[in-house]
């Protein structure tokens, strides 16, 4: 159901394109830090939102990480009511790789913001390559 989902997520990421002529606002969604929890069963990475007052957003994210011969991974998501002012959004994505778990080091993570407004659609990406750092 998932994988479903982070598939159905990234198609309307893709079919939103830009923002519509005449949506005010600035909109954006930029990675600030990723954390580890003890164990690596979960990664939590924190970042600033920004979308047009009003609209309501919603955040995907998935990471992957080389650990050894194996690969850690995860996705989640969240909503989010915008103000139009860049907001802080904590998203913490379990390991779903079937016991590969997160470790402190690099990663890659992707991000999508989709809004919807009164006037249509706007979105924003961020793909990161990213230290994560033990709690």
């Amino acid at each position: 159901m998932r994988l479903y989902t982070a598939i159905a997520a990234a198609a309307l990421l893709i079919v939103a394109g830009p923002a519509p002529a005449g949506a005010t606002g600035r909109y954006g969604l930029r990675l600030q830090s990723a954390t580890v929890l003890p164990g690596g069963s979960a990664v939590d990475l924190h970042y600033i939102a920004t979308c047009p007052p009003g609209a309501f957003a919603d955040i995907g994210v998935s990471i992957a990480q080389r650990t050894g011969s194996h690969v850690a991974v995860g996705t989640g998501s969240t909503g989010i009511v915008c103000n139009g002012l860049p907001r802080s959004v904590l998203l913490r994505v379990a390991a779903t790789g079937g016991g590969v778990w997160f470790r402190p080091g690099r990663a890659r993570a992707t991000a999508g913001l989709r809004a919807v407004t009164g006037l249509g659609v706007v979105s924003d990406d961020d793909r990161a390559r990213l230290k994560v750092m033990r709690r």
